[in-house]
């Protein structure tokens, strides 16, 4: 399981989400849907520890793997 606590991520005054609260269960498929612009990569580079929240955590289980796998652009 990954829990996303409080998270926010702002970029000087810009913030682009903050209060995000959210329980990734194993077993489960999950989509991030949103506008250009909106946050959804910035989110899922959050997740998988590339960007360092402003605020908040995420925290993975112990018994739980996570590994991030690059796109070629």
């Amino acid at each position: 399981m990954i829990t996303v606590s409080n998270l926010e991520v702002a970029f000087g005054e810009r913030i682009l989400f903050k209060d995000v609260n959210i329980k990734f269960f194993s077993g489960n498929c999950y989509g991030i849907i949103g506008a250009n612009g909106a946050g959804k990569s910035t989110f899922l580079k959050v997740l998988g520890g590339t960007i360092e929240p402003s605020k908040g955590e995420v925290l993975i289980a112990k018994n739980q793997r996570m590994d991030v796998i690059e796109q070629n652009q």
